[in-house]
């Protein structure tokens, strides 16, 4: 792409030379209208080749996936084959001796047990991890069988949900049709109550409210209150009936579920209202009986009639707006169970399309892989409380005997060996991650090609500081000889410090830590196109997950948690600008609207 680039620029270069030994041909006798010609067709090369340029510098993603594989975590140290073949035999665990088996002077074989440490604890370390294993695997195998049922009966759950709500709207109908039954005669009962002429009699002269409003002393303000507020109540409680009353007759059951929902959304308001305007023709009625016993009159029957009649509407109105708020929750519960269900099924999902192997049994068997390897380092220390010989050799000194109490970094013997021993140094954060008895390769830089292992049989426990800086010396001894390994010569090791095998494995570029967390960039959903190892341009940028990392080597890092075998990932990013290469400026194509170049 970008050889393409420079091409395209070599040829605008050349047009550019050309254009300028004919315009300053043309400039003897133009020179005005040739200048401005040539600033225009040099600003538009340059303009051309910047914008051919830019358009490639974008930012390209190199792509690759997670994987499982091995990684094995190491550090680097360098030192000199030693001249002396003495080495400090230092227990591996702490404890109490429960028996020795050699004595100072004794010539010991490689391997051979010279004191025993009391292990019980160790075994009884051993033997909790197992049953707690055993319990996790019978877990497992339960929860294995159970998964495939619990999945099924989210899938009926679901379904049985879907039907619950398909009864719910028809109840939703029955409630409404319930409603609108009993709704009028309210409305109606409302109305006479308020324009009737049951006080004025056969003459028909006035309505009821204007008779309430006449029949108050004048000194009495509370029944004209209360006549215009149950005008106002009503006024608003019969335009919303009246619409109502038409949307209820344009619905039938097989109407739309949003329909019914919006009916019954508009009746809890309609009814809410009718039920008002009741209650405030009620408060008029009772302050017209208020006025009259007040005053010695005697209460007509028609006004007993009337509040008889109002709260009878009124009950009758409560039970319906009742019905229809419990109708709207019972509609909103039957959604959310759907919901609910919904989200189980896709959290049964989550990593397997089937539904059968849940999140759950995933991190039971991450937690058994865990505990299985755990496990294994229990019983590999278990090791550790035997004190062995590294080397076949003469024991020189011998400090320990039964029921003495040692402990990790203290010299119980000394040995003398004919096995190589390399000694080297590290920096203290390198020293934390070594223990007795990691595997380690070495090379030698006076012998090329030439590899032999070891394995570290000391290591100080105290550091030595020089010019502020705090080092440790440790030992490894050769597995084998090679007779062109001298004394003194520089000796290169790499020791093993951890091995992950069938772990997830990403390149070590892919991880990037910001605020003290890691994260990797995926794309989401995954790019089909990957652009091999040039990298791909995408409008869309990668999205951050955030990750748990473990161990690392020069070019892999183990991923604890965040991402999934399979999963595509940004390896690493490039910038096209630093990549492209642009040629040389020369003083004939130099200048544009800018600079100097072509004088005219």
């Amino acid at each position: 792409m970008f050889s393409g680039i420079n091409n395209l620029y070599t040829l605008i270069s050349h047009n550019i030379a050309h254009w300028y030994r004919a315009i300053k041909k043309y400039a003897v006798a133009h020179k005005f209208v040739s200048a401005v010609i040539a600033l225009v067709i040099i600003g538009g090369g340059w303009w051309t080749y910047g914008h051919v340029t830019a358009a490639s510098a974008g930012t390209r993603y190199v792509l690759g996936t997670v994987e499982k594989g091995t990684v094995i975590a190491s550090v680097s140290a360098s030192g000199q084959v030693s001249t002396t073949n003495q080495v400090d035999i230092k227990p591996k665990a702490s404890g109490d001796v429960t028996w020795v088996g050699v004595k100072a002077g004794d010539v010991v074989r490689a391997g051979q047990a010279l004191a025993q440490i009391d292990s019980t604890d160790a075994k009884q370390a051993i033997a909790d991890a197992e049953q707690s294993l055993t319990q996790a695997k019978l877990q497992f195998q339960k929860d294995s069988a159970q998964a495939p049922i619990d999945y099924q009966k989210s899938l009926e759950a679901l379904d049985d949900a879907k039907t619950n709500l398909s009864t719910t709207y028809n109840d939703t109908y029955n409630t409404l049709s319930n409603a609108y039954l009993d709704l009028p005669t309210a409305v109606t009962g409302m109305q006479n109550i308020l324009y009737g002429y049951d006080i004025s009699g056969k003459s028909n002269s006035q309505w009821n409210i204007d008779a309430f409003k006449n029949s108050a002393s004048k000194d009495n303000t509370t029944i004209r209150t209360f006549a215009d507020i149950a005008e106002r109540d009503y006024r608003i409680a019969r335009a919303k009936y009246d619409q109502a009353v038409l949307d209820f007759k344009a619905l039938s059951r097989s109407s739309s579920t949003d329909a019914q929902e919006g009916l019954l959304t508009s009746s809890v308001d309609t009814t809410t209202a009718i039920a008002q305007a009741l209650q405030s023709e009620l408060n008029l009625l009772d302050a017209v009986v208020d006025d009259t016993t007040t005053h010695g009159f005697t209460v007509s029957s028609t006004i007993t009639t009337m509040r008889t009649n109002a709260r009878g509407y009124l009950s009758t109105t409560n039970s319906n707006l009742s019905a229809l708020l419990n109708q709207q929750k019972s509609l909103d519960a039957a959604k959310k169970t759907i919901r609910d269900d919904e989200r189980t099924i896709e959290i049964y999902k989550i990593g397997n399309a089937t539904g059968d192997n849940p999140i759950s049994l995933q991190s039971s068997q991450y937690s058994i892989a865990d505990q299985e390897r755990k496990l294994r380092q229990l019983k590999d220390n278990l090791a550790d409380y035997t004190i062995t010989a590294p080397f076949a050799g003469t024991l020189a000194t011998l400090s320990v005997k039964r029921f003495d109490t040692v402990s990790t970094g203290s010299s119980v013997a000394t040995l003398i060996t004919n096995q190589k021993i390399a000694q080297l140094s590290l920096n203290e954060v390198d020293a934390t991650k070594i223990k007795l008895g990691d595997k380690a390769t070495l090379t030698f830089d006076a012998i090329d090609g030439l590899t032999l292992t070891g394995s570290v049989i000391e290591m100080d426990a105290v550091g030595t500081v020089s010019q502020g800086v705090v080092s440790y010396s440790l030992k490894i001894g050769f597995d084998s000889g090679d007779d062109r390994v001298k004394p003194g010569m520089t000796v290169n090791a790499s020791i093993q410090t951890a091995v992950k095998q069938d772990v997830l494995v990403v390149p070590s570029s892919a991880v990037k830590t910001q605020n003290g967390a890691s994260y990797v960039q995926v794309f989401n959903p995954a790019l089909t196109d990957t652009g091999s190892t040039q990298g791909v341009v995408s409008k869309v940028p990668p999205q951050q997950v955030t990750v748990e990392v473990g161990i690392s080597d020069d070019t892999s890092m183990e991923i604890l948690s965040g991402l999934s075998v399979g999963q595509q990932i940004v390896t690493r990013t490039s910038s096209g600008s630093a990549t492209t290469n642009k040629p040389a400026t020369t003083n004939a194509t130099r200048g544009g609207f800018g600079g100097g170049g072509i004088r005219l």
